[in-house]
């Protein structure tokens, strides 16, 4: 259990260099942050486990839900971070002695996996498993940092796209 909280530490410890430039204090910057903070403090202190992560993910959660509620997150941002914290606590989830949850656990994070990296992962058990799934979860935080980056840069190019649907559908 320690070992997965170790390794997605050390995915999450070459992020910190993005989030620390960032000097835009948004609440989804800063939920961002803070899941890359509390996973590389783990690793850097070689702590883990159920006992330590739970909470931290529970924070967390009503951190993201107060900012949702607050119009400070949008759903889009809102639906993905969440699913983040979903996946870590699966991940952290103690083996299942008679595989009830091993099923649902094992689909929703080779769900999630093939919905970030594109591609389905035939095991996400064992030590290669947990290389995947921090690899996925990395990306996703990256990805999340970028939709947030590229926010504004978006809906620019949105309205440009209406415009010019706007002025080809008069000319016809």
């Amino acid at each position: 259990m320690s070992r997965k909280i170790v390794i997605l530490g050390f995915f999450c410890l070459f992020l910190l260099n993005l989030f620390a430039i960032a000097e835009d204090k948004a609440a989804g910057y800063a939920l961002l942050e803070k899941i890359v903070s509390t996973f590389r403090e783990m690793a850097e202190k070689g702590t883990g486990g159920e006992k330590i992560v739970n909470p931290a993910l529970q924070e967390m959660m009503a951190e993201a839900k107060k900012a949702k509620a607050q119009g400070q997150l949008d759903p889009v941002f809102y639906r993905r971070f969440t699913r983040i914290l979903m996946v870590m606590k699966l991940f952290v989830i103690p083996n299942d002695p008679e595989g009830i949850l091993s099923p649902l656990i094992e689909r929703e994070i080779s769900e999630f996996v093939a919905d970030v990296k594109g591609e389905i992962e035939s095991e996400i058990k064992g030590t290669k498993g947990v290389g995947i799934v921090a690899d996925a979860l990395t990306e996703e935080i990256l990805n999340l940092r970028l939709y947030l980056d590229t926010k504004e840069d978006k809906a620019k190019l949105m309205e440009k796209f209406r415009m010019k649907s706007a002025i080809e559908t008069q000319k016809k």
